[in-house]
């Protein structure tokens, strides 16, 4: 079987990791600096942030690329049903859905790539259908396809459900998928609200220290100023955190 990508794992190469490794570290050295103003520990401090913020911006790519498949699997479906209604056995629904994909998406992206393996492993290489279903499901590690992957193995050569199965599935995403865009709207406003929270600390510091006339030397030359944007540099990574948690919707 041919070589496929694995899309519960990051695909960024090395040199993405280290640009946002590095992007990330700068970033939060500026912000600990606004806080102790201290080079060497604000270099420390940000370039461990860095790890942090380069790990969640990777995961972001995998959730990112999971999502988008788990919707072009549905227009998959959809596109397979209306072949398999229509009179066109299992792989002559799957070649017509391949070609409806074709107009809507790149010869690039992940379902045009997917399919087409599905075709050339079944056609040259006498590999079953449920098998290179059962590949993709796992290689996807996407609850829904899993799902059709595993109904389709039991059913395959054994039932004539095979369009009713492909419908049923196509309904189930499309209404997980309008679900979490309901949520998405409802909270769209309290991630906004949240963003700014976020940096109102940062502004706040950042006007206070332009004032000058050694407004802010208490915070950053005494042992009890260092304390104290200690705590509030822990407030604001705990918050910054749960914000990420929060906003990340599994349906």
């Amino acid at each position: 079987m041919s070589k496929m990508p694995i899309y519960y794992e990051c695909n960024m190469k090395k040199a993405e990791h280290i640009l946002v490794y590095l992007a990330g570290s700068v970033l939060a050295s500026v912000i600990f600096y606004l806080f102790y103003h201290k080079v060497p520990v604000s270099a420390l401090f940000g370039f461990l942030a860095g790890i942090y913020l380069e790990k969640q911006y990777a995961d972001s790519t995998v959730r990112k690329r999971q999502k988008n498949l788990r919707l072009q699997f549905k227009d998959f479906l959809s596109s397979m049903s209306v072949a398999v209604r229509a009179g066109n056995v299992e792989v002559a629904a799957i070649k017509s859905a391949l070609a409806d994909l074709k107009l809507s998406y790149s010869v690039k992206s992940d379902i045009v790539r997917e399919v087409e393996n599905i075709l050339l492993q079944y056609e040259r290489g006498g590999v079953e259908l449920k098998v290179l279903f059962q590949d993709f499901a796992e290689r996807s590690d996407i609850e829904d396809i899993r799902s059709f992957a595993t109904i389709y193995s039991v059913i395959e050569g054994k039932s004539d459900r095979f369009g009713d199965i492909v419908t049923q599935t196509e309904e189930v995403i499309r209404e997980k998928v309008e679900i979490e865009q309901e949520i998405e709207t409802t909270i769209t406003s309290a991630k906004s609200e949240t963003t700014i929270m976020l940096i109102m600390p940062v502004v706040i510091v950042v006007a206070m220290s332009a004032m000058g006339s050694g407004f802010m030397d208490s915070l950053f030359n005494t042992l009890s100023g260092h304390i104290c944007a200690t705590v509030s540099l822990i407030i604001f990574a705990a918050a910054y955190v749960l914000a990420v948690k929060s906003s990340t919707i599994d349906v």
